[in-house]
């Protein structure tokens, strides 16, 4: 049987013209030498995490020069654990033991695990109506769990906070810290080079859901200088990015528009992420409400479970096809999505 053709679903396309200074602009603060060099050894260094590296692979129908970086079967269902080892690694360092996180989900339930690994303790206060599976993820790692009586995640996130600021714990940023953004995206920037050297994707262009903006930072501050074009894709409900850069000024809270397929990418943008974000990224897509159902049904009858926030990366393929040469890299970054959901 021949494969049927993935969805496709954007709304409009956001240049990023400042990416071409390539974090030439002035204050803009990237990870540095030494924070790409821990992002690239990480995985090794913990094995005790049992995290491993994303595994490229065809999917049916996507189009032979499309390439998937499958992140669904990581560890605690999506690549967030990577930044949260290399963030409370370097914290554990200095002598903290414990820190409070606001996260969507994915982003907790990584902060919770690379804390048990660490023999730290974790606080992770996520926002009314989260996924019971990325609630069950962060309740089995062994921290402790918040609920905040708001749905969205910029209302959990200053609640976090304002915790953090009067107990004097640490607050662990999902996007908004340098070890994050360095673990999370450019650890699988460097795996995705080294896949480069046996893989036909020199000049590739990488879709990568685009939420705080950590990840598709991280990717960009490694493969821009070596020749990758960094597209990020947002739903049409809360596309902070899109609209930071098209009013040239950081969207820094965004109440979304609607109910959204793609919870973990709810939210504003912080002016010091969107800096670094408009530095580096190439642009933006922005995707229909609606498709991202679609994306996540597709994906899951070719054989990847996949949550909304990962699902929508598809969604812009062919526009890509059709704008750029070279081939395609889709980042699908995580699992954990309800049964009931998925099957809704």
């Amino acid at each position: 049987m021949t494969p049927s053709l993935p969805p496709s679903g954007v709304v409009r396309f956001v240049d990023n013209a400042h990416a071409e200074a390539r974090m030439d602009l002035p204050g803009v603060d990237v990870p540095g030498a030494d924070l790409l060099g821990a992002a690239r050894t990480l995985l090794a260094r913990h094995p005790e995490a049992g995290a491993h590296p994303a595994r490229l692979v065809r999917v049916a129908g996507l189009g032979a020069d499309t390439w998937v970086l499958d992140e669904t079967a990581q560890v605690t269902g999506s690549f967030k654990v990577r930044g949260a080892l290399l963030a409370l690694e370097r914290l554990r360092a200095t002598g903290v033991r414990e820190v409070i996180a606001a996260s969507a989900g994915n982003h907790g339930a990584g902060v919770a695990h690379a804390a048990k690994v660490l023999g730290m303790k974790a606080t992770i206060v996520v926002p009314r109506g989260t996924p019971e599976k990325k609630l069950s993820n962060i309740r089995g790692a062994g921290a402790t769990l918040v609920v905040h009586d708001v749905a969205g995640y910029d209302a959990a996130e200053a609640f976090a906070m304002q915790w953090s600021a009067k107990g004097g714990i640490p607050f662990l940023s999902a996007y908004d810290d340098l070890a994050v953004v360095a673990g999370n995206g450019a650890s699988l920037g460097y795996e995705l080079l080294d896949l480069a050297a046996t893989h036909p994707l020199e000049g590739a262009t990488v879709l990568v859901p685009f939420g705080g903006g950590g990840l598709a930072t991280g990717l960009a501050t490694v493969l821009g200088p070596r020749g990758f074009r960094v597209l990020g894709v947002e739903s049409e409900v809360s596309p902070a990015m899109a609209l930071s850069l098209e009013r040239d000024a950081a969207q820094t809270t965004l109440e979304p528009e609607g109910e959204t397929w793609a919870e973990g990418l709810e939210g504003g943008i912080a002016t010091a992420a969107f800096a670094r974000a408009r530095a580096v990224v190439d642009g933006i897509y922005v995707v229909s409400e609606p498709k991202v159902r679609a994306a996540m049904g597709w994906l899951h009858r070719a054989g990847i479970t996949c949550e909304g926030s990962a699902a929508l990366a598809i969604l812009p393929v062919a526009a890509v096809r059709a704008a750029f040469p070279g081939p395609i890299v889709v980042l699908l970054t995580g699992r954990n999505v309800d049964a009931a959901r998925l099957a809704g």
